[in-house]
């Protein structure tokens, strides 16, 4: 196989290197909600990455006791989910508001919806059908007024279906006395 040429930046490059690395496996990525941000990320002094990242790993880093059942984190108990605060604490650590923050193994999305919460884009891949789907279900924003209307509609329907059942007494069926 010929190699291409070495040249930093060459889109021919990064392309062999990604056919290399996923040429057998089926990637999908999750097209998720715009994060309202500034036009550009804040303008800071770059960050010593080895440094910020010994200093990060050097922390406390038990979120157990800590609630995670914000945002959207509930919505589905996925295998080997890891609490939302262990994201949250590299994406401020390491990106900057504004810039994108990539998660190659997204599973349901926790960090994906950190990312937003901290106000970066975010990208997200997996080839797990089940976690696209949570990861879409969990970043999808919801229209206010249609939530209502659904609402609304689920119970008039709860409210009809009570009025046409036969009253508790009627079914044959009557209540055990405690002894």
């Amino acid at each position: 196989m010929r190699r291409p040429r070495k040249t930093e930046g060459s889109v021919t490059n990064r392309r062999h290197i990604f056919n290399l690395i996923f040429s057998t496996a089926v990637l999908r990525m999750v097209q998720t909600m715009n994060v309202s941000t500034d036009a550009a990320p804040e303008r800071k002094q770059q960050i010593n990455v080895r440094r910020s990242l010994s200093k990060l790993l050097s922390t406390d880093l038990d979120f157990h006791r800590d609630a995670s059942n914000y945002a959207s984190h509930a919505l589905h108990a996925f295998a080997a989910k890891f609490p939302p605060q262990l994201p949250r604490v590299f994406i401020e650590g390491l990106t900057q508001k504004g810039e994108t923050v990539m998660d190659p193994m997204m599973g349901s999305g926790t960090a994906i919806v950190e990312a937003f919460l901290c106000g970066r884009r975010a990208v997200g891949f997996d080839i797990d059908p089940l976690a696209l789907m949570i990861c879409r279900v969990k970043t999808h924003p919801v229209d206010l007024l249609e939530a209502t209307w659904a609402g609304k509609r689920v119970v008039g329907s709860a409210v009809k279906l009570l009025h046409r059942a036969p009253p508790l007494g009627s079914t044959g069926f009557q209540r055990r006395n405690p002894r």
